[in-house]
């Protein structure tokens, strides 16, 4: 184990992407789904049964941006010893990093020799509460726990380190351990070492989002034409007896003019929508998801030296001196962003526009636009 991890630590200086497992932020209609194994020994009360490698796997699906619900299995089987888990969970994102969950959790332990604890089975079936977190270390490493206290005496936490493959697929490898009631007078441990893969697919939202917070950019422009400002600069003297210039205004009308020679020709330029950067509410934080975004503009911008414009917005909630200082706060993240990855900071132009064109709370709105000028 200890050479997965390792090996997993070595492959992140190849990887591209921050996605993590076990989730922290959700999207409606994603789907997780985790496979893994993991070698649990058990203990009590003087009793140790040695490890044995048990299969683990569950289903994690985002009902919107916030709530999630969970099925977790997880076998609980050793050398001499049998058993397993079943938890139903509501998972709720507290920030990006942070979530948290209750539910049900049945416990099921068997084949115990009857001097440990009574019994041979013993079936708890507990309420419980707990938090998720997670962290990068670089782009594609993260460290995650997991912790949860429940009814008959029971504690459950895990941590490890996920490596993302891709935007989808990531692998993980921690330590996961459970202590819950055997009978009145001791409990049943159960620890080991465990390694698995998450995979992700679906999510959307009102622009048509794909996985992990990428946006559709051809729906999400169609959305935004309105923010198409047309600008103009002057070229040289036309060496033509005549010209004729067609001109396109931001509703999408055509204007034909024909200038006489030697007439200096105002010359259309647009700036063109290009993507834009999600937030969660309230916040000016960059989402790990959405570094995938911002890394497309920081290459372009690289590539062309063109002008960029960072439009900032945010939904109807708070009044609006708040909310023209919240966009402004998310412009600056987003330029900080930009220029710490080699952006010329010249060549970026910012556009408060707060709370304008929102009417109510709405996800879509908690966003920074960016526009090319070309």
């Amino acid at each position: 184990m200890k050479k997965i991890i390792a090996a997993m630590i070595a492959l992140a200086a190849v990887s591209s992407a921050a996605y993590a497992s076990p989730l922290t932020t959700y999207q409606k209609g994603q789907t997780e789904i985790n496979v893994g194994m993991w070698d649990a020994s058990a203990k009590s009360n003087g009793y140790k049964s040695d490890g044995e490698w048990n299969f683990t796997g569950g289903l994690t699906y985002g009902i919107n941006d916030k709530w999630a619900a969970q099925y977790q299995y997880t076998g609980l089987s050793t050398d001499h010893t049998g058993g397993n888990m079943n938890e139903l969970n509501a998972l709720y994102s507290i920030n990006p990093e942070v979530a948290a969950f209750g539910g049900w959790n049945r416990i099921h332990m068997s084949d115990f020799p009857d001097r440990v604890f009574g019994s041979s089975d013993r079936t708890n079936n507990v309420a419980q509460l707990g938090l998720i977190a997670r962290h990068p270390l670089t782009d594609g490493l993260d460290v995650y726990a997991k912790g949860a206290l429940g009814t008959e005496q029971t504690t459950m936490w895990e941590a490890g380190v996920d490596l993302a493959i891709d935007e989808d697929l990531d692998l993980n490898a921690g330590y996961h351990y459970l202590n819950t009631k055997g009978n009145d007078d001791k409990n049943v441990s159960y620890k080991g070492f465990m390694a698995g893969v998450s995979y992700r697919f679906g999510g959307s939202n009102e622009y048509g989002t794909g996985t992990n917070g990428m946006i559709d950019d051809s729906a999400y422009a169609r959305a935004n034409q309105e923010e198409r400002v047309s600008t103009v600069s002057t070229v040289q003297k036309s060496e033509t007896p005549a010209a004729v210039v067609t001109t396109t205004n931001n509703a999408g009308a055509e204007t034909t003019v024909q200038v006489p020679a030697d007439t200096p020709v105002a010359a259309p330029e647009n700036d063109y929508y290009f993507n834009s950067v999600l937030f969660n509410e309230d916040s000016s934080d960059i989402i790990p998801a959405q570094k995938i975004n911002l890394d497309a503009f920081v290459k372009e911008a690289k590539e062309t030296g063109h002008v960029f414009k960072l439009v900032g917005r945010t939904d109807a909630t708070g009044s609006a001196d708040y909310n023209e200082n919240l966009a402004s706060r998310r412009i600056k993240a987003v330029r900080d962003y930009a220029v710490s990855k080699g952006v010329d900071a010249s060549k970026l132009v910012e556009m408060v526009k707060g709370s304008e064109g929102s009417t109510g709370k709405n996800e879509g709105d908690r966003r920074v636009d960016i526009f090319e000028h070309k």
